[in-house]
């Protein structure tokens, strides 16, 4: 069972939330299918029936049917794929029309065509060229008038069967709206879902497992050679006395106040999270600990500067660290936490740093007052 989803997924080499998975899941199954639909055909053709002609094309459509397998596996060419088939199955269509005639009621194989064209070419395409070809099949049957079209299959009924394929098509060209509508649905709502599992339901900015998520990538971006990555985090300063004084909703009001003004200083690429109560922590992708120190100093003073009106003024301090090859998440936050410690053992409403995993002091006296 493995190796088989192994084989009609082409490897897996799509995620099963995309609709490329399913559109090669279903190219692979049509194609198997038809390898043994036609050597059965082939067998019946050659000693039951005796028809020589239809026994080569069959031949032929396994022989393509093949080459289109390889070629898929290959390439993972969805849509050239989707198109050679449709073109194979039109192929033989229109054979097996042109030999066969009504008998053994061949006209009915019109019928698989819309399903086929709209689920391997889309909604679109797949409409547009099951229009074309039943419009080729009618004309090609009113200017060539075959002789058996007046004996066992006249032209109405010829008509009757053609309008029943086109009111198919159209049943097929609905159902694939709805289906594309639901799957918009479900796409928008699981982005929102995702966006909701990784924001601070209180502040709107990064919560602690988005932030997780971004550092674990960051740590392999530099294991692959790109620049470091910077961590600051803050925690404002003895603000158990807000709530205790002004309450909880006036401290909620002030964490987002304060969140906001830091994401208006940090670049779009830096990350802005909630570590867990009044703890903030950004990640700054491709930043040295220099630079992190200015950034860092910037959200200082711009929190310090921020008008609570009668709250008073709420202060920040902020620890810094820059990443290491042999760092991991836990490794980068202890040393974060550790300057984050120094900078309240100074006095708090201060910037430091830690850069190695022996504590030391990295403070530019011109950047930090």
């Amino acid at each position: 069972m493995k190796k088989y989803q192994n084989f009609v997924t082409n490897g897996f080499h799509f995620k099963p939330d995309q609709p490329e998975y399913w559109q090669t899941y279903l190219i692979n199954n049509i194609l198997l299918i038809l390898i043994p639909i036609f050597i059965f055909l082939i067998i019946l053709n050659i000693f039951v029936h005796r028809l020589y002609l239809i026994a080569f094309i069959d031949t032929v459509a396994i022989l393509f049917a093949m080459f289109l397998l390889i070629y898929f596996h290959r390439k993972n060419d969805i849509k050239r794929t989707s198109l050679f088939s449709v073109i194979l199955y039109t192929s033989l269509l229109i054979a097996y029309i042109i030999i066969s005639g009504p008998s053994d009621y061949a006209f009915a194989w019109i019928m698989v065509f819309p399903p086929i064209s709209y689920f391997l070419l889309g909604r679109n395409t797949g409409r547009l060229v099951t229009i074309l070809s039943f419009i080729v099949i009618f004309m090609g049957i009113l200017v060539f008038s075959p002789p058996w079209l007046s004996n066992d299959l006249n032209l109405l009924s010829f008509i009757n069967l053609l309008f029943a394929a086109i009111c198919v098509t159209i049943l097929i060209s609905f159902s694939e709206l709805s289906r594309a509508k639901a799957y918009d649905f479900i796409k928008l709502k699981n982005e929102e879902l995702m966006r909701l599992s990784h924001t601070d339901a209180l502040t709107g900015i990064s919560n602690r497992l988005k932030l997780d998520e971004v550092m674990m990538k960051e740590l392999a971006r530099i294991r692959r050679g790109t620049p470091h990555f910077s961590v600051l985090m803050g925690d404002l300063d003895l603000f158990k006395r807000v709530n205790d004084n002004y309450g909880h909703l006036a401290g909620d009001q002030i964490l987002v106040e304060i969140a906001s003004a830091i994401t208006m200083i940090c670049r779009l690429s830096d990350t802005v999270g909630r570590w867990g109560g009044e703890e903030f922590l950004i990640i700054c992708p491709e930043t040295s600990g220099e630079g992190a120190m200015i950034l860092a100093e910037k959200i200082r003073r711009s929190v310090e500067m921020l008008p609570l009106h009668r709250y008073g003024t709420v202060t920040i301090s902020l620890g810094v660290t820059q990443s290491k090859l042999d760092d991991d998440i836990n490794t980068i936050i202890h040393r974060a936490d550790k300057a984050l410690y120094l900078a309240k053992s100074a006095g708090r409403n201060q910037v430091r740093s830690v850069f190695s995993t022996e504590i030391q002091l990295s403070l530019d006296e011109t950047i930090v007052s």
